[in-house]
């Protein structure tokens, strides 16, 4: 960041006193990485996703086949036997109930047609893929909200060391008010002014120094990564135009949140049509082998046992439920029409601000340069006797808020950069 210019030795010296600290803020990509690492909006899509991911594959198991397994032991008081005479041969005893009785069954379930089931398993595939372009649109989310604190950061730095320049030429116009006093070349209410304007600059430089303490304390909250505050090094934009802003205009596919909400439009879809085939039948077959030691009339400790089911059913609640579903797929629609809606605008308002801020930038250089001069020339008139202490301290005031209005136009063209890049779709962390 350029220093204001002075051509007197020790308003010089107070500058690069005030401006000579080394760079040392982390670089943009440190609190990027952190806030992916620890940051709760991307810990929360993270889960949101593996949620997502965990109901598909539940969907898809309940439609594949199952097994069960039943065992069982029970012991009776009495137990129940049945003698059946023969002619010629011995009785045949056969036990009903015995008194240690154990039994045990494998069943093997597999569903053949069932296709609500079929349907539900497509919604919740969809919703994976819904689940995973939102995670990537809260990453996008959260890096705009990164890059905005994080020059933010910057702009109050480098006010705060504006601000001590301008409390260092404060207090060497106050030192030459003084020493006119005493070459009785300037009034007692000259050296006042020059006190209060003085104070007025060590308020200002407070105020700059919360404003920096704020700032990254909410940088360190969003990312994890405390920042190191001292100077940033000098880095101004080339005030360089964008690209056309068709090269901002992705299809909706690279537009994360827009992707999202057409997934999610489309699982809506699948879960209304599969409510709408719930009203159909369902065939399924299942396979059981038992063994038990109470064999009964059946002669045989273990025996199997083939099924196969088919089943309907409805009540009252099917047409609602069906209805229901269809007017979430509805809803689901227009939430997908705004999101594309907000994306695309999105996309040409930061085109705009990027526009807007070049020329804000470029002529809050000027203006801060031109008012610079000016505080420096007045200096040197009142040194001479030639300026009134009013219009010294008027263009004091005036390099001082030009210089800030330079700050923040310069942090704002950065912002603006880094938020029509991520409108777009563009992680800022990308290589």
């Amino acid at each position: 960041m350029p220093s204001l210019p002075v051509r007197s030795a020790a308003l010089a010296a107070a500058l690069f006193a005030a401006g000579g600290r080394a760079a040392a803020l982390q670089p943009l990509e440190a609190f990027l990485q952190g806030a992916r690492e620890v940051g709760p909006d991307d810990a929360e899509a993270r889960a949101g996703r593996e949620q997502a991911e965990a109901e598909a594959r539940v969907a898809l198991g309940r439609a594949l086949p199952g097994l069960a397994l039943h065992g069982s032991y029970t012991r009776n008081q009495y137990e129940t036997a049945v003698e059946f005479p023969l002619p010629g041969q011995n009785p045949i005893a056969i036990t009903i109930t015995p008194r240690d009785a154990w039994s045990g069954s494998l069943t093997l379930t597999v569903p053949l047609v069932d296709l609500s089931s079929f349907e539900r398993i497509a919604a919740a595939r969809t919703s994976a893929g819904a689940a995973r372009a939102g995670e990537r649109a809260t990453a996008l989310e959260v890096e705009a909200q990164v890059a905005q604190g994080y020059y933010q950061l910057l702009a109050d730095l480098a006010l705060t060391d504006a601000s001590e320049k301008a409390l260092q030429v404060a207090r060497v116009s106050l030192s030459v008010a003084s020493e006119r006093r005493e070459a009785g070349t300037a009034a007692l209410l000259d050296v006042d002014r020059a006190r209060a304007e003085v104070e007025s600059d060590v308020q200002q430089l407070a105020a700059a120094r919360l404003a920096v303490a704020v700032a990254a304390r909410a940088l360190a909250t969003l990312t994890g990564l405390r920042p190191e505050l001292a100077s940033p090094a000098p880095a101004e934009d080339d005030l360089r135009p964008e690209a056309p802003l068709e090269t901002f205009e992705p299809a909706d596919k690279d537009l994360p949140s827009v992707l999202s909400a057409e997934e999610n439009r489309a699982a809506a879809e699948e879960q209304a049509s599969a409510q709408r085939r719930a009203l159909l039948p369902s065939l399924s077959a299942s396979f059981t082998e038992q063994a038990s030691n109470a064999s009964g009339f059946v002669g045989h400790d273990a025996y199997w046992q083939a099924t196969l089911a088919l089943s309907w059913s409805a009540d009252l609640s099917s047409l609602p439920a069906i209805r229901s579903q269809e007017a979430a797929a509805r809803a689901a629609r227009a939430r997908e029409l705004r999101a594309t809606l907000a994306a695309r605008a999105a996309i040409e308002n930061a085109y705009g601000t990027v526009a807007t801020d070049i020329e804000r930038s470029r002529s809050a250089r000027t203006g801060a340069q031109v008012s610079a001069e000016a505080s420096e020339q007045a200096l040197e008139r009142y040194r001479a006797g030639a300026a009134s202490q009013l219009e010294l301290l008027q263009a004091q005031r005036d390099a001082l808020s030009a210089e800030a209005a330079r700050i923040e136009a310069d942090a704002n063209l950065k912002n603006a950069r880094a938020q029509l890049r991520l409108a777009a779709g563009r992680s800022l962390a990308a290589p």
